[in-house]
């Protein structure tokens, strides 16, 4: 068997080997897996912090705050404007990451809460895929109507490579975007 820190590392916390278990023995339930769990934590989250690679000073990190929804694939949406820093760095080089934070209990340190951070290219969404993008972001942001349709503001969608998800204080694992897309999401109270 696994030690408690290996299924950690191996973002498989929670869940029971299970196997060679005598006959009538009850096997416990299977917790969340953290893809599950980031998975989950994205589709509650509506604020991020947008990382880009800034154009001056070049090459440097550059974070800002953005709202954000995702779509049916777990997907960050965005609708930033191409007046912003962040925008003119994506047109440069669109590689990007997004650190999401599970803010459901107001009382904890956000250091002992959830957190995933996805990595990936962040790129306008397509204009067919515009409709329905528009839909669900609108959904999470009703306020941003306001500005849905000004000619300097657009849809971007990141698609994820590689995610970091942080379930609080020891519990960590680098998750595959693969299984974070197939991933359905963690209800809310099993998801830190």
């Amino acid at each position: 068997m696994s030690s408690d820190r290996e299924q950690i590392a191996a973002g498989k916390e929670g869940e029971s080997e299970g196997q060679g278990a005598p006959s009538g023995t009850r096997t416990p339930a299977r917790g969340p897996s953290h893809a599950e769990r980031a998975r989950g934590l994205a589709e509650r989250a509506r604020w991020g912090a947008l990382s880009t690679v800034a154009r001056d000073p070049a090459g440097f990190p550059y974070g800002s705050l953005v709202a954000t929804a995702v779509d049916a694939r777990g997907r960050p949406l965005l609708l930033i404007s191409r007046l912003a820093e962040h925008t003119k760095n994506l047109a440069d080089r669109p590689e990007a990451s997004i650190l999401l934070l599970d803010t459901s209990d107001p009382s904890a340190s956000p250091l002992a809460q959830g957190r995933v951070t996805l990595l990936g290219a962040c790129r306008p969404v397509p204009a067919e895929e515009v409709a329905e993008c528009r839909r669900l972001f609108l959904a999470a942001h009703p306020d941003s109507a306001q500005y849905a349709d000004f000619n300097d503001f657009s849809f971007y969608r990141l698609e994820p490579a590689q995610l970091r998800y942080v379930g609080g204080f020891g519990r960590m694992s680098w998750v595959d975007a693969e299984s974070y897309r197939q991933a359905g999401p963690a209800p809310a109270d099993e998801a830190g």
